[in-house]
């Protein structure tokens, strides 16, 4: 976990007010200490993801809700396949012919 200075810090192209908005609209759900927010993994990641699609794609806020949920969409589904693939792989060879 790491605060948002380090992730300001972290990633450059980031401006302080856009992560305030993207937090207040719930595109980026960092944990709350207090009055402090927390980063995981997850959250930089998806920051990361916001930042990639806006500054340097040049999406347009308007847009970004749809990009980001069909890229939900298919982290769900390549999350589902893994889960598949795992269940089929642990089945005998015959169940799995």
């Amino acid at each position: 976990m790491i605060s948002e200075k380090e992730l300001l810090d972290l990633i450059k192209r980031l401006e302080a007010n856009a992560l305030h908005r993207w937090i207040e609209i719930g595109r980026v759900l960092p944990e709350h200490e207090g009055n402090d927010v927390r980063f995981d993994d997850s959250d930089v990641a998806r920051v990361r993801l916001i930042c990639e699609l806006h500054y340097e794609l040049r999406i347009e806020e308007d847009s970004l809700p749809v990009v980001l949920s069909l890229v939900d969409q298919l982290y769900q589904s390549r999350s589902a396949l893994i889960s598949i693939v795992s269940a089929i792989e642990a089945q005998p060879d015959d169940v799995r012919s």
